[in-house]
């Protein structure tokens, strides 16, 4: 859902602009703080936004919004890595599986 957020925020992009607060933003996508939070460290990892305590977020004022066949490399990008990460979450669960069972269990 993060990454469908970050996608949106991208779209309105405009230079300096500045992103509507954290509660406001997951009122209006009715999803916790903590996911848009998440959507924003994409966009700042993205180096689409700046964040200024106490004044908010703001879109950087010299960068164009990113260009969509970009975006399609970042997709895949981040797909392979959530991959990754399945694997090795499947792996520890076979090593778990695996191990002999205590006569309590």
């Amino acid at each position: 859902m993060y990454l469908r957020i970050a996608d949106a925020l991208r779209q309105r992009y405009t230079p300096g602009g500045q992103l509507p607060s954290t509660p406001k933003l997951a009122e209006e996508w009715g999803v916790a703080r903590e996911t848009i939070r998440a959507a924003i460290d994409v966009l700042r990892t993205d180096e689409l936004v700046t964040s200024s305590p106490g004044r908010g977020v703001f879109y950087a004022a010299d960068r164009a919004p990113a260009d969509p066949a970009n975006d399609i490399g970042q997709v895949v990008a981040r797909l392979d890595e959530v991959l990754n990460r399945l694997d090795s979450i499947e792996n520890r669960l076979s090593l778990l599986e695996s191990e002999p069972r205590k006569a309590s269990d």
